[in-house]
């Protein structure tokens, strides 16, 4: 059976925007996976599969239709602002989130850090879907924690060492829901959402896995 692949930062920086995979009938998506990384330069990590928009199993038999292949995660309308600007206002967050029974309400700021002026800039890469994909974890945690509500705004493209690259503010009726909510939607933020970080260094251009390594791009 042929697979066809839409490809996803190193992956495509590797094997191309798109490719098409020739695969014995009955395999499954464990079988396309192992497949893949016998394609791949040595270390590159296990891709994630989605089909249709959602996470592939690996023991779904594989169907016709196309496969996105995209790395594990590198740690609007709506709670999620997804943006290419150069920066975002903290105060403007922070009035959307003004409600009478707010009685605390927390930033969360990431940005870009030099590493000892090895790195120059970080390049942030997203799947289409990306936006639902931390709405829901938004949701699940304002729920879990009691929070009021929440605002995240994602930084895509370029960034420069000191730019922001994340903003994460949280409202509740006290400190302790709105800390709690703030730092649990961070750390899935982190891990869980298909973005990706391209590392601009001094010496190249390195991807960042999921597990915090740099793999070298083969095009840079």
């Amino acid at each position: 059976m042929k697979v066809k692949l839409k490809l996803y930062a190193m992956y495509k920086d590797a094997l191309g925007e798109a490719a098409e995979l020739e695969l014995p009938e009955g395999s499954k998506v464990a079988d396309l996976k192992r497949k893949v990384l016998e394609l791949l330069p040595e270390g590159y990590p296990e891709p994630v599969v989605l089909k249709d928009g959602r996470f592939a199993e690996d023991e779904e038999p594989l169907t016709e239709g196309e496969y996105e292949l995209v790395p594990p995660a590198a740690g609007g309308g709506g709670r999620v602002v997804l943006t290419e600007e150069e920066d975002w206002s903290l105060d403007g967050l922070v009035e959307e989130l003004g409600d009478p029974e707010s009685g605390a309400t927390v930033i969360f700021v990431g940005t870009v850090k030099s590493k000892g002026s090895k790195v120059l800039e970080l390049i942030y890469e997203a799947h289409p879907s990306v936006k639902e994909f931390m709405e829901k974890i938004v949701e699940e945690e304002l729920k879990k924690w009691g929070a009021l509500d929440a605002r995240v705004v994602q930084f895509l493209g370029p960034r420069k060492v000191g730019q922001k690259t994340l903003i994460i503010a949280v409202s509740g009726k006290d400190r302790e829901s709105a800390f709690k909510a703030a730092r649990e939607i961070l750390e899935r933020l982190k891990h869980e959402p298909p973005i990706w970080k391209r590392e601009v260094r001094t010496d190249g251009e390195y991807w960042i896995t999921g597990e915090g390594e740099l793999r070298r791009s083969p095009k840079y």
